[in-house]
């Protein structure tokens, strides 16, 4: 076979540098809490109880500006997630508790283990900012509280 035609996957490098491609190209798409938008807003999540359980769990979402002051919002949502397949997501709307402060009063946590929380927080002219956050999510016995 003529050592020009032959594939260039069949050579070590060639395979070694698709491989370190891919890898790359994954751990780019998996980061997680990068906002795919300029938009000024935080949130910042907190359960109780802390850790959140399988279960009825009250979260807690302070959004927040660079320089930490109450976001105006008309509305935010929350999504709870997993990455593997078969899972149903749980969709929330958190009320106003004050300025800058939403509460979902029990999301719903319906398996243990990680879970990644997207937080849509609509502001009044219409723009969305989307932020995620991961969480574990355990059994009530390896709860600190029980």
């Amino acid at each position: 076979m003529n050592p020009r035609l032959r594939s260039p996957f069949r050579s070590g490098w060639a395979l070694a540098l698709t491989w370190l491609v891919a890898t790359a190209l994954l751990l780019a798409g998996c980061r997680g809490d990068r906002p795919t938008d300029d938009l000024p807003v935080h949130v910042q999540v907190s359960s109780a109880p802390t850790p959140p359980i399988i279960g009825p769990v009250r979260l807690v979402l302070t959004v927040t500006d660079d320089d930490g002051a109450p976001v105006e919002a008309s509305e935010v949502r929350v999504e709870g997630t997993m990455t593997h397949a078969g899972m149903v997501p749980v969709h929330e709307t958190a009320r106003r508790e004050g300025e800058g402060r939403w509460v979902v009063p029990e999301f719903e946590f319906t398996m243990g283990g990680d879970w990644i929380l997207i937080v849509e927080v609509e502001l009044p002219d219409g723009r969305v900012a989307t932020r995620e956050r991961e969480v574990t999510v355990v059994s009530r016995g390896e709860s600190d509280g029980d």
